[in-house]
């Protein structure tokens, strides 16, 4: 069970929210009702720019927050590097995080689905925008990915080494220290 009294996802759509809520009910034990997802565009805009405009909003409400709250901020890299998608997101804060402040930045390149496809045992390249997506997008969304992410979730809660993993996905683990010993 987790520490923390809610956990604010802030994510661009349906694959992000499946993912990390998955990850975070097996992995970690949180009950589905400490979990809050905002309402994301769901193809009615970009999940990318909702995210950027609502990173300051949600932190400021996480501040203001007297019981220990997690927020967790997912966004693509697409053409930008991980660190730039930090910069970017940690520019919109004022003042900026610091590093007692329970916010991770889940930052795949391109899509989760690069993820997927290295959870389902694939060598990935996280340079290719399209095949991943192609493959995986339909599963992303549905039980089916779901060993994939329990996979995941049991390596990072026993703090396993992963094997040859894509960048994005090590900066993410790194990032997850943040909020560790809050869940």
């Amino acid at each position: 069970m987790s520490k923390a009294s809610q956990i604010i996802v802030l994510c661009e759509d349906k694959a992000h929210e499946v993912f990390v809520k998955r990850f975070l009910k097996n992995g970690w034990g949180v009950k589905p009702r400490a979990i809050r997802v905002p309402p994301y565009p769901n193809g009615k805009g970009s999940g990318k720019k909702y995210v950027a405009d609502n990173i300051s909003l949600e932190t400021d409400a996480l501040r203001r927050r007297h019981a220990s709250t997690i927020l967790l901020v997912i966004q693509d890299a697409d053409e930008l590097s991980v660190d730039q998608v930090k910069s970017d997101l940690d520019a919109k804060l004022v003042p900026s995080r610091n590093d007692n402040e329970l916010i991770a930045y889940i930052i795949p390149k391109w899509h989760i689905e690069t993820w997927i496809a290295y959870l389902h045992g694939k060598n990935v390249d996280e340079a290719d925008k399209e095949t991943y997506k192609k493959k995986y997008g339909k599963i992303s969304v549905l039980k089916a990915v779901h060993p994939f992410i329990d996979n995941l979730a049991n390596n990072c809660r026993e703090n396993l080494q992963l094997k040859s993993p894509p960048d994005s996905l090590v900066a993410t683990c790194e990032e997850f220290n943040r909020i560790r010993n809050a869940l």
